[in-house]
């Protein structure tokens, strides 16, 4: 049954690092600025303003995953562990981000230039799947060290072996065949 595994874990991985690249460039929370005398203006705020390393770990967790199938039994053994740790860092940072959440709301009120204007903001549920998407990946990593050893590498078969040099017999060989080796 672990033999079985090798595709799966490659899909789950580029799956998991997919949606959760989405999660993080997702808006994390958005407003609409209301003031007198200016029209209402939307802001909005991803979870790449609020925690930019984010992305760069769910890219690394798509990268690992063509590495986890075109890697030997060791390189998997440590692709599963980085893989897993960047999950961990994936964790943490999305889930820690009160002070980093205000300062790119903040950004956003600057940027659109509404100081002064009323704004409340709410939040969406893209944190929390970024938070579970990298929770998971922490579970596919630890598969992937655990078990990655087991599976199946990529073959040798048209891995052609070097030419190998005539030997001095090979003419007598040839001779006590009956086959004119001079022809």
């Amino acid at each position: 049954m672990n033999r079985n595994l090798l595709g799966p874990a490659v899909l789950v991985l580029l799956a998991l690092g997919g949606g959760t690249l989405l999660a993080v460039r997702a808006t994390w929370s958005e407003a609409t600025a209301r003031a007198a005398g200016i029209p209402e203006t939307d802001l909005a705020v991803s979870g790449a303003d609020v925690v930019p390393g984010a992305a760069g770990l769910a890219l690394l967790v798509m990268a690992a995953a063509l590495g986890v199938l075109a890697g030997g039994p060791r390189l998997r053994r440590v692709i599963g562990a980085l893989v897993a740790v960047a999950g961990v860092v994936g964790v943490v940072i999305s889930s820690r981000t009160g002070d980093a959440l205000q300062t790119a709301q903040q950004r956003a009120i600057d940027e659109a230039a509404v100081a002064g204007a009323t704004v409340d903001w709410s939040s969406t549920a893209a944190p929390a799947f970024a938070i579970a998407g990298f929770a998971l990946v922490v579970v596919v990593g630890g598969a992937v060290a655990w078990l990655g050893p087991r599976w199946a590498t990529m073959g040798r078969k048209y891995e052609t072996p070097a030419a190998r040099e005539p030997d001095a017999s090979d003419l007598w060989k040839a001779m006590d065949d009956g086959v004119d080796p001079t022809a």
